[in-house]
């Protein structure tokens, strides 16, 4: 047998719901709505028209509390129920053949139907309300056609859906998607406002095709940059055909893991890191071992193995045999599995292998006693080190019911040695500090410097491996250790624009050691307020970060400021801020600060990172930027969510930007590719891109080595 996927095939928006408020059981209660839709302009009457009554603040895909019809005279009504709700909070909506949706109390134009919430119209109802002149305008839209086929040999497939998306990505719902029937032909049934949409054709479910959107774009599974794909037009009062789609075969991915008396989890991502789907092996399914993914575009892929719950005495690992000890670590590592498009792929079967864990306590060296917390009981998360410096693990502080600071069990580890300190890299955080800006409710420890086990002193993510002590790890055993912390001294300031004065939120600010190495960083608040901490005594620098990464769960800021370091008197830019330029920030016992961080505004390089051959942005990823001499700038995320990267404000002068995504990726550089902009080809790593006072905008091309072999005869390297 095959357990059960969890597919991340993108769905329709259907009808939002929630219960706003609970209370006794009005079953047998109704709430009865109703009011009459007319066309726009005329005011006659619509007839056959498609009314929903839907709760307004829950995701799909729930169902709607009430569909209707329109009769002749355009009026409809609804009977509302209610399950154990004690009320709901609705809206309204209404669409027809011919006639866009509208929803009632609201003029605006959602590009969300059937519904979402939060947008206007919404109102409370009750069990035994009766809520009359629910009345909706509807203007004309227009609709699609077309068909989907096989694309091998234009054999039709049924019951193919096809689904529209606005341009800003809002995905209609499924009424008015277009389903293909036996002979491969559709037409959506409702129309839509006039305008541009992204679309994709998602074959019947159990199908072995490949999602694919207009025109011809594969998708893996719901990772499909929509926004990047064609359009097509609807006008209003027609219908747009011939929107055909032709589906590629989909390859086939299977295996088998073991033990079988675990729950497990299969994880696929693509070639870039990001997750794809996931197969359960649960509890009642037990002892089933066989893993299935289908519909896939062909490519690079990595699988990530584990136990579930991963908190446990079995190794998490990849296909390739890599550890993956921890959630922060970085799934697309080593060698990719690489599937040919419409292939097969069956893998030996994996064992999962057991392995040992860490739990401890944190204790007051001076006292012996847990130190105090402020806010919460879920503190920060500590950190599992390897000899040569590597993050391999780790898991939560917290304060448990005794007020003891205790250190959660780890997830399994190697039999072997490690080193074990309470400052993450995750979200660059110490356990001391205070959050001035998002979570500020996370509970922290006031005063204290982070440690390594037993008792070493730590300066934020620095620590002396050679002073500390290494704690054992035994197959199927947790191992107990105590850490003794010691107090030191915050440094605190703030961000704000030079010309203005205005503060900047959202900036970064950095403590660094005199060699330059990153200590620790935290953003600023809505004032432009900063507060790091706690470090022991000694000389420290401070810097800005206007454009970067803070740690390994955060994808990055990006403002378009030159860096400043604390007592230098001119700008400089990331990692080519030298800490001699500024003025050392003595800790002697004592909080610092406040300093003040006057930045410049500069030009930035931004663009995105392109897959090739077909130049679809990939929203994961980082680019790598060196200087004229080669020397190290910075590195800059790739935004998930706008798919762009930016660096910090630059210098006039010559630049290598060399795109980062996996093991699986590698730059292009050829003349069909060039970037955007003033980039040229250099070498195989990167472009150079010439900046002077103005932005520039180059996107950077990279080609999964998947498919480079087919594609080689087009892509040339440069020498």
């Amino acid at each position: 047998m095959y357990t059960s996927i969890q597919k991340g095939i993108p769905g329709g928006v259907l009808c939002l719901a929630v219960l706003i408020s609970t209370g006794p059981a009005f079953a047998e209660e109704t709430a009865v709505l109703s009011g009459t839709i007319t066309a726009s302009g005329s005011g006659e009457p619509l007839d056959g028209m498609t009314v929903v009554v839907s709760n307004a603040a829950r995701q799909p895909p729930f169902p709607s509390a009430a569909t209707a019809t329109t009769d002749a005279a355009g009026e409809w009504n609804a009977e509302v129920e209610f399950g154990s709700a004690s009320e709901l909070v609705v809206v309204v909506e209404a669409a027809g053949p011919d006639h866009a949706p509208a929803r009632h109390g609201s003029t605006s134009m959602h590009g969300c139907y059937f519904n979402c919430g939060g947008l206007g119209g919404e109102f409370t109802i009750s069990p035994g309300d009766e809520v009359s002149g629910l009345d909706i305008s509807l203007e004309p839209g227009g609709r699609l056609s077309g068909s989907v086929t096989r694309a091998s040999d234009g054999a039709p497939l049924e019951s193919a859906r096809v689904q529209p998306y606005t341009q800003t990505r809002r995905r209609y719902s499924a009424e008015f998607h277009g389903i293909s029937d036996e002979t491969g032909a559709y037409e959506t049934n409702l129309a839509l406002p006039p305008g541009e949409y992204h679309l994709t054709a998602i074959p019947a479910s159990g199908d072995n095709y490949v999602i694919q959107a207009w025109q011809g774009y594969s998708c893996q599974f719901a990772r499909c940059p929509i926004l990047d794909t064609d359009t097509i037009e609807i006008e209003a009062g027609s219908v747009t055909e011939e929107v055909d789609f032709a589906l590629a075969a989909g390859a086939r991915l299977a295996g088998s893991l073991l033990p079988d008396n675990i729950q497990r989890v299969v994880r696929l991502y693509d070639g870039s890191g990001l997750t794809l789907d996931q197969g359960i092996f649960y509890e009642w399914e037990l002892p089933a071992d066989q893993w299935e993914f289908t519909g896939l575009a062909g490519g690079s892929y990595y699988l990530e193995l584990s136990p579930l719950p991963t908190l446990g005495p079995w190794l998490r690992i990849l296909h390739n045999g890599l550890l993956c000890p921890f959630s922060g670590c970085n799934r697309a590592t080593g060698d990719p599995l690489v599937i040919a498009a419409d292939a097969s792929v069956s893998l030996p079967a994996i064992e999962l292998q057991s392995g040992g864990q860490i739990e401890g306590e944190l204790i007051d060296a001076t006292t012996g006693e847990p130190p105090a917390y402020a806010e919460n009981h879920l503190l920060r998360t500590y950190e599992i080190v390897s000899e040569d410096g590597t993050v391999v693990g780790g898991g939560s502080i917290f304060v448990n019911d005794e007020d003891e600071v205790r250190l959660s069990p780890s997830a399994a580890l190697p039999v072997g040695e490690y080193y074990v300190r309470t400052f993450g890299a995750w979200g660059s955080e110490g356990i001391g500090f205070r959050a001035l800006t998002g979570d500020t409710s996370r509970g922290y420890l006031p005063g204290y410097v982070d440690g390594m086990y037993p008792d070493i002193v730590c300066a934020g993510v620095k620590c002396d491996l050679d002073a500390a002590e290494k704690v054992s790890v035994t197959d199927g055993e947790i191992t107990s250790i105590t850490i003794e912390l010691s107090t030191g001294s915050n440094i605190a300031g703030s961000v704000v624009d030079d010309e203005t004065g205005e503060p900047i939120t959202g900036a970064m600010a950095r403590v660094l050691a005199d060699d330059g190495e990153i200590l620790a960083s935290v953003l600023t608040d809505e004032d432009g307020q900063f507060w790091l901490g706690a470090f022991p005594d000694g000389d420290y620098y401070l810097r800005t970060t206007m454009s970067g990464s803070y740690g390994l769960g955060h994808f990055g800021i990006q403002h378009r400021y030159f860096d400043r370091l604390y007592g230098s008197d001119s700008s400089c830019s990331e990692r080519l801020c030298d800490p001699a330029d500024g003025t050392a920030i003595t800790l002697e016992g004592s909080d610092a600060g406040p300093f003040e961080l006057r930045v410049e505004p500069g030009p930035v390089i931004s663009g995105r990172i392109t897959a090739q051959p077909g130049g679809l942005l990939l929203s994961n990823g980082w680019v790598e930027v060196y200087d004229s001499d080669g020397n190290f700038v910075g590195s800059y995320r790739v935004n998930p969510t706008t798919g762009q990267y930016q660096t910090t404000a630059l210098a006039p002068g010559d630049y290598t930007l060399v795109p980062i995504v996996s093991p699986a990726y590698s730059a292009v550089t050829t003349g069909d590719t060039t970037p955007r902009g003033v980039a040229t080809p250099r070498r195989s790593a990167g472009f150079i891109v010439s900046i002077d006072t103005e932005d520039v905008s180059t996107d950077l091309p990279v080609i999964d080595s998947a498919t480079e072999l087919i594609f080689e005869d087009r892509f040339q390297g440069f020498d």
